[in-house]
């Protein structure tokens, strides 16, 4: 049986509510359970385009030399504050250096399989 166009948006617009920061690591290693040297950011912004969830945020390095960012990763938080990482993904690998940023985007759609 397969999901009805409304029953996939509302599952959509679940996860983007429960979605409230992105961060990004350096590992991209496809079996982590979770990020790498992990970077946090907020959201700007979280939308639904037609079967698509589209969430985008800012990235950047705020440290010494250069990171290669590999992994990105959205999270929401517990009763408690903490986060909990709700998807990840392995993505092309992008130099970040000190100063620059970087506005990524994240599409997630829900398919049958």
């Amino acid at each position: 049986m397969a999901f009805t166009q409304a029953a996939k948006r509302l599952m959509l617009q679940a996860l983007m509510d429960a979605v409230v920061e992105a961060g990004w690591g350096t590992s991209g290693a496809a079996t982590a359970g979770s990020l790498t040297n992990p970077v946090y950011t907020n959201l700007i912004s979280k939308r639904l385009e037609g079967d698509s969830a589209v969430f985008e945020y800012a990235l950047a390095w705020e440290g010494l030399g250069v990171r290669t960012l590999r992994e990105i990763a959205l999270f929401t938080r517990d009763e408690n504050g903490n986060r909990v990482m709700l998807y990840r993904r392995t993505r092309d690998p992008v130099d970040l250096e000190v100063g620059m940023t970087v506005i990524d985007r994240l599409t997630v759609r829900l398919e049958e399989v």
